[in-house]
């Protein structure tokens, strides 16, 4: 392997930076990917996307402001149960709650 290939090579495996945070703070984009999800039926995909976008929320103003206790989110984070229809309409409210706030 000659010193072009070799550089070539150590091109290819760096990784991107990616900040989460900016993606999660998107309501249009969370809901859009669940509801993508929904609709292809993954209900473990659509999950995770309100799980990680619970992960950058304040978990004391979930529950103050959503009535959201921090036990069932931190429940939701960690996969335990299936959430209920009701929590995921109140973990929509607050994702969209929020991230509207931060404007």
């Amino acid at each position: 392997m000659n010193l072009k290939t070799s550089h070539r090579a150590e091109r290819k495996s760096r990784l991107l930076d990616h900040d989460t945070s900016v993606t999660l703070s998107n309501p249009r984009l969370v809901f859009k990917t669940f509801m993508v999800c929904l609709e292809e039926g993954d209900s473990v995909s659509a999950r995770e996307v309100l799980a990680a976008s619970l992960r950058h929320m304040n978990k004391v103003q979930l529950e103050r402001r959503y009535h959201i206790p921090r036990r069932t989110a931190y429940n939701l984070l960690d996969r335990k149960g299936a959430p209920s229809l009701d929590l995921v309409a109140k973990v929509c409210r607050a994702i969209r709650g929020e991230y509207s706030r931060k404007k």
